[in-house]
């Protein structure tokens, strides 16, 4: 499926082959409000992120950079820097320690916002090569947790997930700089961060079961490819048109058209698991 395969449908039942009711930039706004619907109402887009936990951090926000870790330390580093870019956000920034002229932690000073991927870094030194380092993200453009899954050792395991009262009372009597263990926990809060309790006692590989947003459609974009399944495409066309109809007025229109958003919406599996609150316990 392709912008244009979008805009060709819409047009359709507008009875407007032509676009000259409406401009094409005009729908491909209706287009992207649908896309973006579709996956709210039904959890189509599920995403496992794979990101790191940091030592000492108890909430990770959307958008930022929630941890990294020393993949190989290098040689002959004497005062390494590190600088970022890319990924869509700004503002992480971090340094960097050695010993015996390897890099062997990184401490970040800013976690920034607004990533969707990872960012790229570079090291700086004088005589130092070949370290290699990994970060990890939660996307801005995350619309829902599921799950939060870290890998200790060799061992995966899920949080048992409360929601963010319970959550506190039972986790946050301590504050995050005297009580880190093992990650046990997890809670939503707000619409775009989580808390993760008890704050980690190191860095820890994590996955984020998640619903994100499709990216939207630059107008007049006819190359990339649709990332929502085949399965959930169906029900955009009549969003949009019901869109197009309702900011033109049309309101019988535009509600049978939203009438037909629901009904084929019958149709999509939904990607929605619930969150269980223990694994391990639950039927």
């Amino acid at each position: 499926m392709l912008l244009s395969d979008y805009e060709a449908q819409v047009l359709d039942l507008l009875h407007d082959p032509g676009a000259n009711n409406w401009t094409r930039p005009q729908i491909d706004g209706y287009i992207n409000e649908a896309r973006k619907k579709v996956v709210m109402d039904t959890g189509a887009l599920r995403s496992l992120q794979a990101s790191y936990l940091t030592r000492g951090i108890e909430q990770y926000f959307f958008g930022q950079v929630c941890g990294g870790i020393v993949v190989a330390g290098g040689s002959n580093y004497t005062a390494p820097t590190i600088s970022f870019s890319g990924g869509g956000g700004t503002g992480v920034a971090a340094t960097l320690g050695i010993s015996g002229g390897a890099v062997n932690t990184i401490t970040f000073t800013s976690f920034g916002s607004g990533y969707t991927s990872v960012p790229s870094y570079v090291i700086s030194d004088a005589t130092g090569a070949n370290a290699q380092l990994a970060f990890g993200i939660i996307s801005a453009n995350t619309y829902d947790v599921l799950s939060v899954n870290p890998t200790w050792g060799s061992q995966r395991y899920s949080l048992q997930w409360r929601a963010f009262r319970p959550f506190s009372a039972l986790l946050r009597q301590w504050t995050a700089a005297t009580y880190q263990r093992q990650p046990a926990m997890w809670a939503i809060y707000g619409y775009a961060s989580i808390f993760i309790g008890p704050p980690p006692d190191q860095s820890y590989p994590v996955e984020f079961d998640t619903i994100v947003l499709p990216p939207p459609y630059a107008a007049g974009d006819y190359t990339t490819v649709e990332v929502i399944p085949a399965l959930a495409t169906d029900p955009v066309q009549y969003y949009a048109a019901g869109k197009a109809k309702f900011n033109n007025q049309s309101y019988g229109e535009a509600e049978a058209f939203f009438a037909m958003y629901r009904k084929t919406m019958l149709e999509v599996p939904s990607s929605y698991t619930g969150r269980i609150p223990d694994i391990y316990t639950s039927a």
